[in-house]
């Protein structure tokens, strides 16, 4: 039987970014459940909330897919600039489609409706993460 190392390695490091996403996806979660409790009366509590939120979250994600998921050998400065970047665009992608559902199903929990625009940010972070900030030259 032959293998083909790509192909596993591939995997791995896929189940190895499930892993490390699902961790910052729980944390990213519960941190917006305790800072929505904690600014319920404000206008903007979800927004706020998220960042908040993904502030936490993403530096966790950033620290174990550098090392763990990816094992980037490229510096600190130039990986982070840029996962720092596509962090913002996710978290304003986030912010505002939740918001805006948010919105337009009021009887739905903000919690609800943020899982699945979580999970398609998250299929476009993987490739980009993999792609571009992290590959090693």
């Amino acid at each position: 039987m032959c293998y083909n190392y790509s192909v596993v390695y591939m995997n791995n490091t896929f189940i190895k970014y499930i892993v490390i996403a699902i961790s910052s996806f729980i944390i990213d979660i519960v941190l917006f459940k305790v800072f929505n409790t904690i600014f319920f009366n404000l206008t903007y509590k979800i927004i706020i909330a998220t960042i908040l939120a993904r502030i936490i979250s993403s530096l966790f994600n950033y620290l174990m897919n550098k090392d763990k998921v990816f094992g980037s050998n490229k510096n600190l400065k130039d990986t982070i600039i840029k996962y720092y970047c596509l962090v913002i665009l996710a978290m304003l992608t986030s912010a505002f489609t939740v918001n805006f559902l948010s919105n337009l199903f009021k009887n739905i929990d903000p919690v609800i409706i943020k899982i699945p625009v979580e999970f398609l940010i998250f299929i476009g972070n993987y490739l980009i993460q993999k792609n571009f900030i992290f590959k090693n030259q």
